[in-house]
């Protein structure tokens, strides 16, 4: 029954004994109103005086990474909350230690959690949650659902607070042949001041007695306390520039997602081998990170450039937004002299040859690797190495990934 039902019985009941002169059914038919009244309070005020939030250590994460947690509940008001739901849905890729908050309702997983509160009390609820998928989630909005102490009436609210994370792709240590373009990534570079080009910023770092005083950036010295030198590119560094296809098969709609973080597994792998060999690298895609935005990453440098890579890796969609020969085009017009380029693919098409031959001619050294665990669609490519990756786990059982040159 309605609150609004019991408060009108109640209403019927006290003034019939009011009428009738029995008032000893005047003090139930109060007690029904008073009951009724306090239900309706509940179900339509209260819920506007609860606050819950969820605030998260940190907005970054690796894969496999444990990330911290609070649920912020604030009772605003002098009225005690006997029964207090929270619920909101929750990512498949973030799990919770605590699995008992989390319900599944058809297709989807929902997090909830109950409480009982006092007056203007504050009460946090702590949360420990696991890392296992890339990508950018959402907490929130979240549904706050108040009942009343005699069980009649459920008020709700949606709280439109919401908490963002950002995971990084999963990174693993790669190997490769000696003949892939005879040193993978040539010698190790060795940066030198003398031969630096100040048209390629690449960082900060603590000031040495040998660095000169024209280096010193004295907007970070004042930021961060203490004498800062300003850190550029060698002007002949060797660019390496990363495409990954995201077409797991020769029809477009065939695409299988576990296939395909296969292949960002790798591509954040060799970009992070990049960047741990000190030589300028970028990411290319035939996918996108949002509306209108396109994954393509110049190249640069530095630790900020790795970031601005795994950050575009860990938003790209699973879904194909142009051809592989575009975008092969488009990062071989934004690279350089002395550049490299790899190809990260599952298949290998008559059309991908020969963008790759027209870049290879144009002074480019071309490479194919497959992340497919088994290659079939591999097209003629006398000219160009081709290699697979010799595990054959699935992308979040791999241990380390080993590129040796494919054989038919």
């Amino acid at each position: 029954m309605s609150p609004e039902r019991i408060m009108q019985a109640g209403l019927v009941v006290a003034l019939l004994g009011i009428v009738t002169g029995v008032f000893l059914i005047v003090i139930p038919g109060g007690a029904l109103f008073l009951v009724g009244f306090v239900s309706w309070f509940y179900g339509r005020y209260l819920p506007q005086a609860v606050t819950a939030t969820v605030a998260l250590a940190k907005r970054r994460a690796f894969y496999g990474e444990y990330v911290s947690g609070t649920l912020h509940l604030v009772n605003d008001q002098p009225f005690p909350l006997p029964w207090l739901a929270c619920s909101m849905e929750w990512p498949e890729e973030l799990k919770l230690v605590d699995a008992s908050q989390l319900v599944r309702q058809e297709a989807k997983l929902f997090f909830r959690s109950v409480h009982s509160m006092r007056g203007f009390e504050r009460l946090n609820r702590y949360l420990s949650l696991q890392c296992l998928g890339r990508g950018e989630f959402t907490l929130g909005p979240m549904e706050v659902r108040v009942a009343d102490p005699f069980g009649f009436a459920e008020g709700r609210r949606t709280v439109a607070a919401k908490t963002k994370i950002l995971v990084y792709p999963r990174i693993l240590p790669i190997t490769m042949e000696p003949s892939l373009f005879n040193h993978p990534f040539g010698g190790k570079a060795i940066p030198s001041w003398l031969y630096e080009d100040p048209a390629n910023f690449r960082g900060l770092r603590d000031y040495l007695p040998s660095d000169p005083f024209s280096r010193i950036s004295w907007k970070a010295t004042a930021k961060a306390g203490k004498l800062q030198t300003k850190i550029y590119d060698a002007s002949f560094a060797t660019e390496i520039t990363v495409v990954l296809n995201t077409t797991t098969s020769k029809y477009v709609w065939e695409l299988n997602p576990k296939l395909l973080e296969r292949g960002i597994v790798v591509c954040a792998s060799l970009v992070r081998r990049c960047y741990e060999a000190g030589y300028r690298f970028g990411i290319y895609a035939n996918s996108s990170v949002g509306t209108g935005q396109s994954v393509a990453v110049r190249v640069g440098a530095g630790e900020a450039q790795l970031k601005r890579c795994l950050e575009t890796m860990s938003r790209i969609l699973p879904y194909q937004f142009g051809k592989c020969e575009q975008v092969l085009a488009l990062a071989g017009k934004n690279t350089g002299e002395n550049s490299r380029l790899y190809l990260v693919t599952a298949i290998l098409t008559p059309e991908m040859v020969l963008s790759l031959d027209d870049l290879r001619r144009r002074g480019s050294r071309v490479a194919v690797i497959l992340y497919s665990g088994q290659p079939a669609d591999v097209a003629d490519s006398k000219e160009i190495p081709v290699y697979a990756i010799a595990e054959k786990e699935e992308w979040n059982e791999l241990e380390q990934i080993t590129l040796v040159p494919f054989r038919r």
